[in-house]
């Protein structure tokens, strides 16, 4: 039941009115593989996970009514400030008050019916199979469904972000709390204006911390001895190009020198390929399969140009499907100080690069991971932080409409799930490569492009959505952006020419 996004919703407003019901402070509400995951000041204790736990299953047996209804302005800004749920205060300050404002309501507790979305009708509403809470580490996990994943013993281990990438997003929750930005309402405050520069340095903040991890990236490289190659993988829009470029450049302070590898032209031509066997048919190929390259050849390329060796890299003609002349290609010298970088949907596939010696493979997985709230049981989606990404990318260098980019996302998020995050565990570091400031650049951008997805198009609904999810943001100018930053590789006037 919980796949669907509106008994999804219902939970996450469910779970933050029994926090307020039980006397327990949390925030959180992000989807984490089978869970959600909600955080507190002072820890989630067994205790309060318990409270919190019973008075979930109080609303569901006493059936009572989730109704949407509009309060004043006034009164819902002193409930927030009694309740002291100061992101929901911020964001209702921020986005344009009027004199009514619509709410979701039920034991008399009250949340901003935030995105348009409904929610399910009563408190019982939920599934037969409540969701299981587990404190874990300090945290809250609130793991549903009915299978194995919903067992008591259920920890961050068994979901589908690692312990690294779980680390990498409390980072930066961190770094949000320093900067007194923990949630949009608190970033919507944030000015560029003749009296200040609040904004321009919130930016500039949150690209030296880019920067900084980087640095520290290029250390744990060089710190190894031994590293020939670096993987980098991580899903759509994740910025993987320039950051690869950005690495190498790191490398090169360091007296290292990286060099990138194609691995795109190793595809099998035509006739290797397994699902053109059948049918001679080139429709049937999968490309995002891991059986459509040739990790044979990659393995033995990467331990020949280890040796100090040329190899002629293949030219994979995607017209033709098969290979064109091949190209000389060779380590500098002295070949102790260089390495490989490459990155790729399948760059952490231990498949892929199974006959290269593990120790000299560094592996890194890199993904935008914002941490940003909407309110208290709402965090930012970082799927839609990372589709509207991709839209911008689309628009500016492939021409792509936003009604065809949301067209093709089914099929991206499919891929990321089979070859991408079941491998983010086993890595040397993870990067979070959000940029907290980034919605309100993008919000201008691309904007526009999804208001004009028409009523009839299939995508129309999605659009909506995010329209609604950028209405949250104030807009912020893109020329604030530095030319080096990352999200240059998808708004375009970069440093680095990515396209």
């Amino acid at each position: 039941m919980y796949d669907d996004e509106t008994a999804r919703a219902t939970l996450r407003f469910l779970i933050s009115v029994a926090a307020e019901l039980s006397g327990c402070d949390i925030v959180g509400g992000r989807n984490v593989g089978g869970a959600l995951l909600y955080t507190s000041d002072d820890g989630c204790t067994p205790v309060d996970t318990a409270k919190i736990s019973e008075a979930l299953t109080k609303l569901r047996e006493d059936d009572l009514p989730i109704e949407t209804a509009t309060l004043g302005y006034a009164e819902l800004c002193a409930y927030f400030e009694e309740a002291r749920m100061h992101r929901s205060l911020a964001l209702l300050k921020s986005t344009c008050p009027t004199s009514q404002v619509e709410v979701h309501t039920t034991a008399g507790k009250r949340r901003l019916a935030l995105l348009g979305r409904k929610l399910l009708g009563r408190t019982s509403s939920l599934d037969a199979q409540l969701p299981v809470l587990v404190a874990d580490e300090g945290r809250l996990l609130v793991v549903f469904g009915t299978g194995p994943t919903a067992a008591p013993n259920v920890d961050s281990k068994s979901l589908t972000h690692s312990t690294s990438v779980l680390s990498a997003t409390a980072g930066l929750a961190a770094w949000g709390a320093t900067m007194g930005v923990d949630c949009v309402g608190k970033l919507n405050g944030l000015q560029h204006t003749a009296s200040g520069r609040e904004l321009h340095d919130y930016m500039l903040q949150a690209e030296f911390r880019q920067e900084a991890i980087l640095a520290q990236l290029a250390a744990a490289i060089g710190a190894r001895g031994d590293v020939g190659v670096v993987c980098i993988a991580g899903p759509t829009s994740s910025g993987k190009t320039t950051f690869a470029t950005k690495l190498i450049m790191y490398l090169r302070n360091m007296g290292l020198t990286g060099v990138a590898l194609t691995v795109d032209h190793y595809y099998l031509p035509l006739d290797r390929q397994p699902k053109y066997q059948h049918r001679q048919q080139r429709s049937d190929v999968d490309y995002d399969h891991i059986e459509s390259m040739d990790s044979v050849l990659v393995g033995e390329h990467i331990n020949e140009l280890l040796e100090g060796k040329e190899v002629l890299t293949p030219v994979y003609n995607m017209k033709t499907g098969y290979r064109d002349a091949p190209k000389p290609f060779q380590l500098p010298a002295p070949v102790s100080k260089s390495l490989l970088v490459i990155e790729g949907i399948h760059a952490l596939n231990p498949e892929f690069l199974k006959s290269v010696p593990s120790k000299r493979i560094f592996k890194v997985y890199i993904s935008p991971l914002s941490a940003l709230q909407l309110d208290e049981g709402t965090a930012l989606k970082t799927t839609d932080a990372r589709l509207l990404r991709r839209m911008c990318r689309d628009y500016n260098f492939r021409g792509h409409s936003a009604a065809r980019t949301l067209s093709m996302w089914s099929n991206v998020r499919r891929g990321e799930g089979t070859w991408i995050f079941p491998h983010q565990d086993a890595v040397d570091f993870a990067v979070n490569s959000a940029h907290e400031y980034e919605m309100r650049v993008l919000k201008p951008l691309v904007e526009p492009l999804l208001a004009a997805v028409p009523p009839d198009d299939p995508t129309y609904a999605k659009a909506r959505e995010l329209l609604a999810l950028l209405a949250l943001f104030s807009p912020a100018s893109v020329a604030k952006v530095p030319t080096t930053s990352l999200l240059r590789e998808f708004i375009g006037d970069g440093a680095f020419d990515c396209h």
